[in-house]
């Protein structure tokens, strides 16, 4: 599969590298997960009681969705 599109990089974890570092506790940034076989990409709308990131992202069978994910699997955050 073709990972690049018009000479950038599709793939998840690429966002580690684009925009500007973003501290954690931020919102309306991006935040990049691991998981297995790659990553995951997604806009952070807040934070629960945990201080684990609810993401906004595409994936959740086909459509947009809302999740919460551990922090511990975020590798970075970023400013697009």
């Amino acid at each position: 599969m073709n990972m690049l599109v018009g000479g950038e990089d599709r793939r998840a974890v690429s966002f580690t590298h684009r925009g500007k570092p973003a501290p954690y506790g931020c919102t309306n940034c991006v935040a990049v997960t691991s998981r297995k076989g790659g990553g995951h990409v997604g806009v952070v709308s807040g934070y629960d009681v945990k201080g684990n990131p609810i993401i906004i992202s595409g994936n959740h069978n086909r459509k947009v969705g809302v999740g919460v994910y551990a922090k511990r699997r975020v590798i970075a955050y970023r400013y697009l």
